[in-house]
């Protein structure tokens, strides 16, 4: 029996909440798939580090000719059209749209569908595209995976999909690298960051609620004014109405825009930040609530689910439109050592409940149950 997946996204240097997933899945999909079945991993250039480092019953399979876009639609779909596996696997929110002349069980994972609740907030193209993907993925799953409760009733909203086609696996974190570090005042030179400050992790675009977070900033600095903002990640859709705020609030000297922040750098970052902040709009998980916590350091998150899923009652949540609550919430947590170990102490006792072994066991199951052994 075969078992194909895709690791195009796995394989990109810089990683974000995607590719991390997809990343962490084969690693520890490679630890439990028993010998006697055959994985094939697709890939669009060759895979690197530990990812190229496969057991025997693996192996990688380039799929490298033009054209260079659409490489999914094209390069994907044809290796499947010639050489069907029993099985695939795909991480990420896209399959091939022709049809394979061999029927093979798919399990994909769909991270959420914030194109359909905030098509606003996306491209044109980004929703169109999406959306076509989604009503593929309808008609041609066997299992759906999803990161929380909160996306798979958004699925079944949006899509009409069949409940029981819908299955919930959280993600995990890196255990042995988001944990409380030292100071370390050479990293945070390396990206100019001055202490102290609060911290933000992702990509910077209205989705996010960065409008709403630099004027929280703004006011919580009215009672703090040595306080910096960290505003960590790439550039997304309407930065420049994120960067007109910065600017009409005249805070381009407290806030700092490091851009991407290397993997081995992130939990020393996150470790010296005073508050984590991820007051965001829509999320299918919240992996950076997660990853914050398992650093000790107190977060501020939404009230939203699946924020409130996540972060249980480890996190002060508040209401994402109101800058002037997080403002209160950021002055609390500064002001009362006691609040402030509470949520350290709670984090780390909530961060015991997800793992990507565990994460994996679970897809593991779900491939095991659909008849591939």
């Amino acid at each position: 029996m075969t078992l194909g997946i895709d690791a195009s996204r796995a394989n990109r240097d810089h990683r974000t909440g995607t590719e991390w997933y997809s990343w962490h899945l084969i690693e520890e999909l490679k630890k439990i798939i028993p010998e006697e079945i055959q994985v094939v991993l697709y890939t669009n250039e060759k895979l690197t580090a530990e990812l190229g480092v496969v057991p025997k019953n693996w192996q990688e399979k380039i799929l490298a000719w033009p054209p260079k876009y659409l490489w999914t639609q094209i390069r994907l779909w044809w290796e499947l059209f010639l050489n069907p596996p029993d099985a695939l696997l795909v991480p990420a929110h896209t399959i091939p749209f022709l049809p394979i002349r061999k029927k093979i069980k798919v399990f994909i994972t769909v991270h959420d569908v914030g194109f359909k609740r905030f098509p606003e907030l996306y491209k044109p193209i980004q929703v169109w595209y999406h959306d076509l993907t989604m009503k593929k993925i309808k008609s041609r799953a066997d299992v759906i995976i999803t990161d929380s409760q909160f996306s798979r009733e958004e699925i079944i909203h949006f899509y009409r999909v069949d409940s029981q086609k819908i299955k919930v696996i959280y993600l995990g974190y890196d255990k042995n690298k988001y944990r409380q570090m030292v100071d370390r005042v050479d990293i945070l030179n390396k990206y100019k960051i001055v202490q102290p400050y609060l911290l933000y992790l992702g990509r910077l675009e209205k989705k996010k609620n960065i409008g709403n977070l630099v004027k929280a900033f703004a006011l919580a600095r009215m009672q703090h004014d040595d306080l910096r903002l960290v505003l960590a990640g790439r550039a997304g859709n309407q930065y420049a109405d994120i960067k007109k705020i910065i600017s009409v609030l005249q805070l381009e000297r407290e806030i700092i825009l490091p851009g991407y922040i290397a993997t081995d750098d992130l939990p020393i970052v996150i470790s010296q930040a005073e508050i984590f902040l991820f007051p965001t709009l829509y999320e299918g998980f919240g992996l950076p609530i997660l990853e914050a916590m398992a650093c000790a350091t107190p977060v501020i998150t939404s009230n939203l689910a699946p924020h409130t899923e996540v972060a249980g009652r480890a996190a002060v949540l508040v209401d994402p439109h109101n800058p002037q609550q997080i403002a209160d919430k950021i002055s609390a947590i500064l002001t009362d050592p006691d609040l402030k170990r509470q949520l350290q102490a709670g984090g780390l006792e909530q961060v015991k409940q997800f793992s990507w072994d565990r994460m994996a066991q679970g897809v593991w199951q779900l491939i095991k149950s659909g008849g591939l052994c």
